[in-house]
């Protein structure tokens, strides 16, 4: 089981029993190498990082509710 790989998306399978459901799969992008990953996650954040990250909640918001809408393919092609 792949999925990114985080315990979330595990949890998930673990309880559908199943890894047959669509994500919708938000990056927030890669530390730079003075950061390790655990930091980078879940570290605080910057006001001006907090803005950005802000602007891509926003948008995967709206890929949540044309997917619900309009189903995956039309959110994929729309969002990705």
């Amino acid at each position: 089981m792949d999925l990114g790989t985080h315990n979330g998306a595990k949890s998930v399978v673990h309880e559908l029993v199943s890894e047959d459901f669509p994500r919708i799969r938000v990056g927030i992008g890669r530390p730079v190498d003075e950061y390790d990953a655990i930091d980078y996650v879940i570290g605080a954040l910057e006001e001006d990082t907090y803005k950005e990250l802000k602007v891509g909640i926003d948008r995967a918001a709206d890929a949540i509710e044309e997917f619900l809408k309009s189903g995956i393919d039309s959110a994929m092609n729309k969002f990705n």
